[in-house]
Formats: C-alpha cells, structure tokens, sequence
C-alpha cells in the first residue's frame, strides 16, 4: 500500500453548512415515497438532493422512525467534529511547515506541505499558498544537491512527496516530469538494495540522522548474498522466450529495436552504481570495467543496423550472446544478474504491469491467484525500524496454534537472521513444502529472551471474503462471520480482500448464512483497498448483481474490441437487493469492474473515493517451469450508464488522462488518523488469539465513534432505505396486498 492510498484522503464535506439539528419538517408523502426518493438521490450522485430529504425525515412515533433520527443525528455529530478537526490539523501542519523551513529542515517541510494539502478541500488553493510556493521551490533545489552527494534516499522521499503534491492539482504536467524522475531515483535504490545493501544500509542510517529517526540495527552480513537467489534459475531462454512473446503478444506496437535498447541501458545503468563494488570486486578494476562498458557501448551503436538485416528474436539471441562473451572476458558479473537486469529493462520498455515473473518470484505468484499456500501461516510487516513484525497468525494454522503471538519480531528463521531482509525475503524463507519443519526466532514484548518455535509447514487457505464480526472458530480453524453489520435493520456485510479462486463459493455461501437469518434489507459489499485478482471471479461476483447486459469488455489501444463479457441469465441472485459498494483509492483491476459495472446498470450505489485506475489486462505465459512472462494485452472498458449498449469508460489511468476509474455516486473521504484507527481497531477485533485473557475490541466503535465515515455513510442510506420495511405502514400494506 502507497502513502497515496493511506493519505491522499480529506474528511467527508457533505453535510458542511447543513450539519446542524434541525426539527423534521412536516410530510405529506409516505416513508416509502420518502425512502425511494432518497436512494434515487444518493444513486443519481445528487446528495444536495439527499440532505434535503434526510432534514424531513417523516414523522411518526414508531421506534423504528425514531432510531433512525438518532442515528441521523448521531452522523451528523460525527462529521461536524470531523470538520473542525481537520481545520485545527491542517493549520496545524501549515505551521509545522514555516517552523521547519526556518530550522532548515526541508524534507520535514515538505511532509507537513503534503499533509496540509490532504486536509484541505482544494488542493488547488494550497498549492497557490506563498509559503508553501517556497517549500516546493526549496525542496526542488534540494534534491539537486542530494542527488549531487550520492544521498539518493533522501532525494528520493522529496521526488515522492512532490509528485505526491501535484497528483490532484491543476499541474498534472509536474506531476509527470517529478514521476519519470523518481523513476530514475526507484531503479538506483532497486540496484542498491539487491547488489549493494550494505551501503544502502548506510545511507538509511544517513537518511535517519537527517530527520532525526532512531537509527536502523547494525547491517546483518548474512544479507550480502541474497542476490544469489535472486538470479538463481535464470538462463537466455527465458529472456528470449519472454521478448519474444512480448513482440507478439503486448497490446502495444512493440519494436525488438525498444526492447533491445532498454535491456542495454539496464546494464549500462548498472555498470554506472559504482556501490556494486562491494559485491561484485571487478567493477573496482579499471581496465576490467573499461573493456565490459566498452562492450555495451558498441551494442548500443550497432544493434539497430543488425535489425535491418537480421530478424529481431535472431539479433536479441546475437546479443546477448556477444554481451556473455564479453562479460566473461572482463567483469566477470554472474550470468543471472545479466540475464535479469537485461529482461528487466527490455520489459520496462512496455508498462509498469508488464514483466518477467523469475523463479524467485514464481511461487508468490501462485499463491496470489490460488488463494491458497504452504507454509505456517502469519501474517507479516514491516515495524518502524524495518524489522519483521507479525502482524497476526492466521488462526487454524500451524502458527497459531504452535504459540505466535501478533507483534513478535522475528529475528531469525533456521538460525539465520533476519536483519535487513525484505518482506519477500521473510516469505521465502518461512514457506516451503508441506509437512518440513521450519524454526521461528522470536523477540517478544516482556521477554528477556527470544522464543524459538518449531513449526511444521502446512497448506494454508487466505480467505478473501470475511464479515462484520468475528464471532469465533470451527473446530478446523474457520472463521464463523456474524455477517449483519445492522441486525436490527437485517443489512448485511461483506469485505472482499482479493478476487481469488474461492471468492465467489465464498460470498454465495455468505449470502446463504444471512438469508438463513431472515431475508435482508440491504448489503454493503466492502471493496476498499482490493488490489483485484482474476477476472472470471469479478465476472461471477458481478453478474450475482446484474441480469443481462454487459459486465465488462476488452479493447486494444486503438479501440478495437476484443471481448466482451456478458451477464449470464438466471444467476443474479442478488439483483433484488438494495446494495451499497464501499471503494478508495486502494481499489483497482477486478474491484473496480465490480463496482463499475454495478454502478452502470444501475444495480447498486458507490460511496467512498475514486478507484485507482488499473484497468489493463495481463496474460500470463509460461516460458520455463519456474518461470512466467506476464503481458499487458488489452484494457478493460465498463459497461455504460444505459448498460453497455454504448461504450463506457476505461478503467486504465493512462498518463495525461483525467477520465478513468470508478468515480463514486457519493464522495466520502477519510483521513490519515481515520483510516489508521478504523484498519488497526478492524485487524485487532478479527484476532482470536488461543488462551488469551485479553478482550478484543468492540467493532462498533467504527460506527460510534466516527472511525469510518465511508461506512457509516453506506450505512446510513441503507437505514434510510429499508426504514419503510421496519414501520407498520409497511406491515400494512403488505396484509393489504395479500388480502
């Protein structure tokens, strides 16, 4: 998750100059008309329209009416005090700004200039501000003279927070010209951290006295030579193999001249980090590194004369042939760091979702699309001082019940330490077969001494489809969901982490458990910070939405069509319900077809924030047994608003564009502080922890407290919705009509 997801965020403004307690005006229509009229707002995007309505609530003396004026006047507190805490914080920060600008501390200045921005309701007008002018001017001086120094990290949080600044304003222009230069910067610190981490390592502890952080613990030596797997597997095959299939396969015009030239500069621009010295000593020889620079320089002036004889798949295996050789004859890099910088590169050439899947990283892969791994079971983090922290053992697993506790720090995994591994280093360590044991190292919280678990490495299920409430465990391990996050007003929850294999047995199987409760009034389908996953489940889960029509089509960059999905009859099991879809910034690919497609037909209403954008389709093609090339082949187009009969929008944020994603019926915005205390009280309510005396927090508080008000708001218009079905005018009419 990005600073983007968690901080490009304001409090909710709805409601602003409306947000005082009035009496409920007198009615003349009935609760019914008055429910319809409010949910037709709310799925118009109208929602001047909806606080008209929520001011003249209907009268009556009925418990239900008078429930839900509480709870009206409840939200109503909530975003007042929203309102008035994000002014304070917002000149709170601006003034941090000034003070640390006058100290001198830009990279701060800059933090507190971003915060500022987030807390504010136009970006536009912050940007303008004098003050912060001279923070941005400052900070673009800066990280001239930081790059100047070799101090690539602290460069490297000033070109994010900058293109973090621009990324919602008017100067989009800057926003591109600071991201192609953090770029740059990204590739560097990549280089650093895989060849050279012990002066990464050192420039972290540079980074940390300027801001005056606690130093990072002493670089762990064991960490010089994780590279070796990183490369480990990798033969010319699979890099020819993958270009190849790129030339063939990428939705984009794609040239063998383009990838050849990326692949060259990838290794022109290693050779250029001098740092890598410290791994690979021949760097450190002049003569040795002049003949190895020497050798790239001449590819790069003569590869695009062999293409005009030589076919491009020919000239790629020519090249690489000849770049080996000369390897061989001077620097003597290993085969594999050739091989992976060079595919690297070669891929970078097409877009950022496009790229060689190395064996490192084949098993990862898998287990985001299956759902399922072998391993022990825990959730992993990085703490404050880049040590991995367990966030909490999944239960059932062989973790959980071998005695992990949430915020153990593992410190080494089969006697090996774990200092300054990456979080992919930790899972690649802690998995493995099933039924090997593997030896967890432990620092707990009260301990004197670390705590050595042997654990025995088991299948493990991911479940993406979890309830309101955790109510306790099968014998098996599996949750048991209460799923009604109103069970007085019978509406039910579902938070949807990923489109998986299992996702849409799953949500049916929900759907079931609710419905053996009582049929409900409504249904928030929760799918912020859903990263997506396979399109045939967001297929599945969106026709149990919508009846016919269509749910999502694919198109080439010229527009040609290439698919298109339709809804399939008979299965839309859910096309009755009145539903609310939650999304954010966080929600991408198969989230947001979902909810696209949804919204288009008119099917349900979206509340939260803008999407993030990622609407392209990648195919995967396996070009080894531990190895795959995953390919940009088309975008994905939404249905419509009249259900697909005319072309919708595309879902994919390309550069430049201001028309993308899934723009929400209703805007809702949360704060830093919001979305740190509703994901934290969220994650610890969820724990069960085996003999623990500890009580778990009380979920509610999300809702009483104004934690999230992106769900108390989908909340609210389902209560508002289904109040007729909770008063004797409804009870009425139903007898009524059966009579």
């Amino acid at each position: 998750m990005n600073f983007k997801q968690l901080s490009r965020s304001l409090v909710l403004t709805i409601f602003a100059s409306l947000f005082v307690v009035l009496p409920a005006l007198a009615q003349t229509e009935s609760t019914s008309q008055w429910s319809s009229r409010v949910w037709e707002a709310a799925s118009s995007g109208n929602w001047d329209a909806v606080n008209s309505l929520l001011l003249a609530v209907p009268e009556g003396d009925e418990s239900s009416l008078i429930a839900f004026r509480s709870q009206l006047s409840e939200y109503r507190e909530h975003r007042n005090a929203e309102i008035e805490d994000t002014i304070l914080e917002r000149d709170k920060a601006l003034l941090e700004m000034n003070t640390q600008m006058l100290e001198g501390y830009i990279l701060k200045a800059m933090q507190s200039a971003v915060k500022s921005q987030t807390l504010s309701n136009n970006f536009d007008d912050i940007m303008l501000r004098e003050d912060v002018q001279q923070v941005l001017a400052r900070t673009q001086e800066e990280i001239e003279i930081q790059l100047e120094e070799g101090n690539i990290l602290t460069s490297q949080m000033m070109l994010f927070y900058l293109r973090t600044f621009y990324e919602d304003t008017s100067r989009r222009d800057l926003h591109d010209l600071w991201s192609d230069k953090l770029e740059n910067v990204n590739l560097q610190v990549s280089l650093l951290r895989q060849y050279a981490p012990k002066h990464l390592h050192t420039l972290f502890v540079e980074r940390a006295v300027i801001l005056g952080d606690d130093e990072p613990e002493p670089f762990n030596e064991q960490s010089s030579d994780n590279w070796i797997e990183r490369v480990d597997g990798i033969d010319k095959n699979m890099v020819v193999r993958s270009l190849d299939l790129a030339i063939g396969e990428h939705m984009d015009s794609v040239s063998w001249s383009k990838l050849i030239k990326g692949g060259l500069e990838a290794l022109r621009t290693l050779e250029s980090v001098p740092a890598i010295s410290e791994t690979f000593k021949n760097i450190n020889n002049k003569e040795l590194n002049a003949s190895w620079n020497s050798a790239i320089k001449e590819e790069l002036a003569t590869y695009t004369e062999y293409l005009k004889h030589v076919p491009g798949k020919r000239v790629l295996i020519q090249t690489l042939a000849r770049l080996l050789d000369a390897n061989e004859n001077s620097t003597k890099l290993p085969e594999g760091v050739i091989l992976r910088e060079f595919g690297d590169g070669a891929m970078g050439q097409l877009d950022k979702y496009s790229g060689i899947i190395w064996p490192d990283e084949y098993r990862r892969f898998e287990q985001q699309t299956k759902g399922r791994f072998v391993g022990v079971g825990v959730v992993i983090k990085e703490n404050s001082k880049g040590e991995i922290m367990v966030a909490n053992p999944i239960e059932g697993a062989p973790a959980y019940y071998g005695g992990v506790q949430p915020e153990d720090v593992i410190v080494a995994v089969n006697g090996k330490s774990a200092n300054g591994w990456t979080l992919n280093d930790a899972v690649d360590r802690i998995t493995g077969p099933k039924g090997t044991a593997v030896t967890l190292t432990l620092r707990r919280e009260g301990l004197d001494k670390t705590v050595d678990l042997t654990l025995t490495r088991d299948t493990i299920r991911l479940h993406s489809v979890k309830g309101w409430w955790k109510k306790g465990l099968r014998e098996d391990g599996e949750p048991i969901w209460d799923w009604f996050v109103d069970d007085e007003n019978k509406i039910g929850y579902i938070k949807l982490t990923s489109f998986s294999e299992e996702s849409y047995t799953d949500i049916r199987a929900a759907i079931s458990e609710m419905k053996s409760d009582g049929q409900p009034n409504g249904l928030i389908l929760d799918l912020r910070y859903n990263p997506g996953g396979l399109l045939p489940a967001a297929r599945r889960i969106a026709n149990l939405f919508v009846n016919s029509g269509t749910i999502v089509s694919g198109e080439t960059s010229n527009g040609k069509e290439l698919f298109r999905m339709r809804a399939l009859p008979n299965i839309a099991y859910l096309s009755d319900w009145p539903v609310v879809i939650l999304i954010n910034q966080g929600s991408a690919s198969a989230s947001e077809i979902v909810s696209g497609c949804i919204q288009a037909h008119d099917a349900g209403i979206i509340v939260g924030q803008r999407s993030w954008g990622k609407g392209s389709v990648q195919t995967v093609h396996q070009v080894a047994q531990e190895a795959n090339v995953k390919l940009t082949t088309q975008y994905y187009r939404l249905p419509s608003p009249d259900g697909g009969t005319t072309p919708g929008r595309l879902v994919h944020k390309r550069r430049g564009s201001t028309d993308w994603g899934v723009v929400p019926d209703v805007e809702v915005r949360m704060s830093p502080d919001q979305f740190t205390k509703s994901t934290e009280l969220r994650q610890k309510a969820d724990m069960i922890l085996i003999d623990s005396e500890d009580e778990r927090p009380d979920i509610t508080k999300l809702l009483s407290e104004g934690l999230d008000p992106q769900l108390e708001t989908a909340l609210l218009i389902l209560r508002a919705n289904a109040l007729p079905r909770m008063t004797s005018e409804y009870r009425h009419a139903s007898l009524n009509n059966q009579n």
